[in-house]
């Protein structure tokens, strides 16, 4: 099967160039100013179904896919010639695909990797044993229910501190579990039929009881969850603990000897993130009955390792996360879904570097990573001259945001060193064991960082993945999949590169200075460095984009979030904007007239909204909508040029257009 299934890969084509700015696809110069989503995307919509193994497609997806499948070509390459495996990350990271991709082994091991788990789960009658169980879930990053993670401490980023979070619940959000519209009882029912699912594959005695105390033990830990928009105070996600406060903040647990399974013996301080929740656990610790800990626990191994499993387990995650949750109709391809499993949501997986390193061998250009510091020089300076205009903000406080800006540290591309993996052993048929090990070497390599100072050099996303963050240490991350069409191209004129790339710098430069992020100062530490005064007039002007966006209704009866989806809502708006001031920056070193009869004011606009095209199935809206930090992309366009007068001048829309607020309502906070 393996041979089979690497012989098909080997005959596949290779990826395709991104067409270049496609005027073709562009509607009626009128339409620029009544819907301007329509006008630069509206053919392109019409004309472009949704994959059946897609929730949507779009820019950012297209990319995505091109990323994956240079990641594959490269591991298809590998196969020919072993010596382009000339790193351990690379090395192993072909290994862990190659376990992945041999389907015949994954069904012949069946449950055999899990087993050492389940049987201790299982053998579960002591409860002075399950501190040390939880800890050994949290040691492989399964929340159950505890998210552990080891990370600098928001308040000194000069020292890593354990952080203890909420997590394991299986609804795609906490108000799931207590929502009582048509949509959350489907999702409930479809959750409920999995769940069912897992315990008859896993011939875990009475499935459905399992299923029902499991629900049971979710719901009293929902209860205690934090809601998205809660936590997107920072202050609200702090807490420092120590051995005896937490047992007097959460008893129940006894938190010593989770620690000590950990392999954090004497944890010093340590983060509590949710303080409700991680109480309300120490108290089903204490009171759940065992054998609802035992069906909650097996759920939550199952589910997280089903990828790596037999088929059965892989349809029926599917079922529910991929049908019922996103609409699809169909599973990735085998190669994507491996791949995937190895990326993980934020690149973040232990051998997604790997796959990183393999990229950049075959796709990045060094040319790439010089023109995004040069076009990260010019918005910045952008920025740094909005600051200086400010009219709401005193000297004082613009001081201290220039401080902070200047001093913002820049990741392009990749890492300066690759990681090493000593110790991490990878066998070419047990994927799920793999993923195990993986995972366990990944926790122990964190743990390691304790009382170590922190390393501002180290990279936690892959240059692989589409993506770009703006990272707690006061820095912004572009990996090298980003830069590349349609967000940046290597000859086009600059207009469509800070319209696109550009657009993307300035929303994470942004994001430093969104309502969460303008609480951390230049370092990255949580620390309130505004005038009372300042801070007010921020908040109204934020205030007054959140019912901006909560007006926009997607789907009929369900609205965008303002609160939920805010912090994103600024950074795209300051984002557009000083990517705008950017490119006058450019044209100004280096004038460029009309190309194909639109200005580069023009091109630039049309760039942006070209980057956030996308059509998305309506479960996927909904999931977004519901759970997502981020607006609808159709909103992303429309959103923030309602609020920039140079989109109306470029465009030459009245003032009473459609695509615009009145000016009197504009809103500006950068």
């Amino acid at each position: 099967m393996l041979r089979l299934l690497l012989f098909a890969a080997l005959c596949a084509p290779t990826v395709a160039a991104a067409a270049a700015l496609d005027l073709k696809q562009l509607g009626t110069p009128a339409e620029a100013c009544t819907d301007f989503d329509e006008y630069v995307n509206g053919q392109w919509k019409k004309a472009t179904p949704i994959p059946p193994d897609r929730a949507r497609i779009g820019s950012f997806d297209t990319l995505r896919d091109e990323s994956r499948d240079i990641v594959e070509q490269a591991l298809i390459d590998a196969a020919r010639e072993p010596s382009r495996l000339d790193t351990p990350g690379k090395r192993l990271a072909f290994s862990f695909y190659l376990s992945g991709m041999d389907v015949e082994a994954v069904e012949k091991r069946r449950l055999e990797s899990l087993q050492p788990l389940l049987r201790e789960i299982e053998a579960l009658s002591d409860r002075q044993k399950l501190p040390a169980l939880l800890a050994q879930l949290s040691r492989h990053f399964i929340d159950a229910p505890l998210r552990v993670a080891v990370m600098p401490d928001a308040k000194d980023r000069r020292r890593y501190l354990v952080q203890l979070d909420q997590g394991g619940l299986g609804l795609p959000d906490r108000d799931d579990y207590f929502r009582d519209d048509a949509r959350t009882l489907e999702l409930r029912k479809a959750y409920e039929v999995y769940r069912l699912r897992l315990g008859k594959l896993a011939q875990a005695g009475d499935a459905s009881a399992a299923a029902a105390a499991s629900f049971e033990l979710q719901t009293a830990l929902a209860e205690a969850s934090m809601t998205r928009v809660e936590r997107r105070d920072p202050n609200a996600v702090y807490q420092l603990n120590t051995l005896e406060t937490i047992k007097a903040r959460a008893p129940g647990l006894d938190w010593a000897a989770y620690f000590a399974a950990l392999g954090v013996a004497t944890p010093g301080e340590f983060n509590v993130a949710s303080p409700k929740f991680v109480a309300a656990a120490a108290r089903a610790a204490a009171d759940a009955p065992l054998a609802t800990w035992r069906a909650y626990l097996r759920e939550r191994v199952l589910d997280e390792l089903a990828p790596m499993l037999p088929a059965e387990f892989v349809d029926a995650r599917f079922d529910y996360r991929g049908k019922a949750i996103q609409g699809l109709e169909k599973n990735f391809p085998r190669p994507d879904q491996v791949i995937r499993v190895m990326t993980g949501p934020f690149g973040s997986e232990p051998l997604a570097e790997g796959l990183g390193q393999l990229y950049v061998a075959s796709a990045f250009s060094p040319e790439a990573k010089a023109r995004a510091v040069q076009m990260i020089g010019d918005i910045k300076s952008a920025l740094r001259a909005r600051i200086e205009k400010l009219d709401w903000m005193s000297a004082p406080t613009k001081q201290s945001a220039l401080k902070k800006l200047d001093a913002m540290a820049l990741k392009i591309g990749y890492p300066d060193r690759w990681k090493t993996y000593d110790g991490l052993v990878i066998e070419r048929d047990d994927f799920a064991g793999n993923w195990l090990r993986a995972r366990a070497w990944a926790f122990n390599d964190r743990v390691a960082d304790l009382g170590e100072p922190v390393d501002r050099t180290r990279w936690f996303a892959s240059p692989h993945l589409v993506n770009a963050f703006a990272g707690g240490l006061n820095e912004i991350i572009f990996p090298a999949a980003i830069l590349q069409p349609p967000f940046f191209h290597a000859t086009a004129d600059p207009a469509m590169n800070y319209g696109g790339i550009g657009a993307v710098i300035g929303h994470e430069i942004t994001h430093h200075f969104d309502d969460r992020g303008r609480q951390f100062d230049s370092v990255g530490n949580l620390v309130d460095w505004w005038s009372p005064d300042d801070a007010a007039a921020y908040k109204a002007r934020a205030a007054r984009l959140a019912q901006q966006y909560s007006g926009y209704t997607p789907v009929p009866g369900q609205s965008i979030n303002g609160l939920q989806t805010l912090g994103e809502n600024i950074s795209d708006l300051a984002g557009v904007k000083i990517a705008f001031d950017g490119l006058q920056i450019a044209l100004a070193r280096e004038p460029i007239g009309p190309i194909d009869g639109l200005t580069q004011n023009q091109r630039f606009f049309i760039s942006y909204a070209t980057i956030w095209r996308a059509q998305y199935r309506t479960e996927a809206l909904l999931d977004q909508l519901r759970t997502g930090q981020h607006s609808p992309n159709r909103y992303r366009v429309l959103g923030p040029l309602a609020n920039f007068p140079a989109f109306a001048a470029a465009f030459n829309c009245p003032t009473n257009a459609a695509m615009m607020r009145p000016p009197a309502e504009q809103i500006s906070i950068w």
